[in-house]
């Protein structure tokens, strides 16, 4: 694998009984490079994020990160390799607050667990102290920091969102798996989200790999993009060439999804 390359998929299937939901795909992403996924429903997105991140194993074909095939890994060994995810439904710690969603994103990073940490004495103050300094900036890098002390399920819709993104980057990942982050956003915090995921990629130096149907946010800030119909990558290219591909306009834009 090329040095600049961070993950690279080589002719992966996945086939349930005579079914593929992912068919002979390949395609390769390079480090700091913000990559869209795109196609209708069913197009097998999702399938491809579940392979990549250990929840399926491929059929045929590999997936290398960081030249490490991840048909070896479990899905949590694949997040200590520096992968992490968010979801369409959002998945926090709704009854704790924003920054303690961040600290206990960055536990497995740790010394001292989580709850020991919470003590007023002993070993794991002076490291909580380091771990709440280094979530705040964090938080500083998706504008939370004003919300640290509001329960996760107090947040706007908009900011829980963010936080999950935010809680994704404390793992300490270097690839980030984004599962259609403006799904129920609107016009506004869509135009937020897009800062945040920039800023992310250029101050954190992050590889940001996302799913979405939102078509202005993928043009808006993709480096390239690949397109899937039916399990099958149909094309490949920059957001210029994606948008003018008779291809995908056939199968995807021209739906007007």
């Amino acid at each position: 694998m090329a040095d600049n390359i961070i993950l690279e998929l080589q002719n992966v299937t996945l086939a349930f009984g005579g079914l593929k939901a992912v068919s002979d795909v390949s395609f390769t992403m390079e480090h700091n490079e913000i990559l869209s996924l795109i196609g209708p429903n069913g197009a097998g997105k999702t399938s491809t994020f579940n392979l990549i991140t250990g929840v399926y194993t491929p059929t045929e074909g590999k997936i290398l990160f960081k030249d490490k095939d991840l048909k070896k890994y479990k899905p949590h060994q694949i997040t200590k390799l520096g992968i992490a995810r968010t979801f369409q439904n959002i998945r926090l710690f709704k009854q704790l607050t924003v920054l303690e969603n961040i600290i206990l994103a960055m536990d497995h990073r740790r010394k001292v667990n989580f709850f020991a940490s919470l003590l007023p004495f002993g070993p794991g103050k002076k490291e909580l102290d380091m771990v709440v300094e280094q979530a705040i900036q964090y938080l500083e890098y998706a504008n939370l920091v004003e919300f640290k002390d509001i329960r996760a399920e107090n947040l706007p819709y908009g900011k829980q969102r963010e936080l999950e993104i935010c809680r994704a980057i404390a793992t300490g990942a270097d690839l980030l798996l984004l599962d259609e982050p403006a799904a129920g956003l609107n016009p506004s915090e869509t135009i937020q989200l897009m800062d945040i995921i920039k800023n992310i990629k250029t101050k954190l130096n992050k590889s940001i790999f996302l799913i979405e149907h939102d078509m202005k946010l993928v043009m808006g800030i993709s480096d390239r993009i690949v397109v899937l119909d039916y399990g099958e990558k149909i094309a490949e290219g920059s957001p210029e060439e994606i948008r003018n591909n008779p291809a995908v306009i056939k199968a995807y834009l021209g739906k007007g999804e």
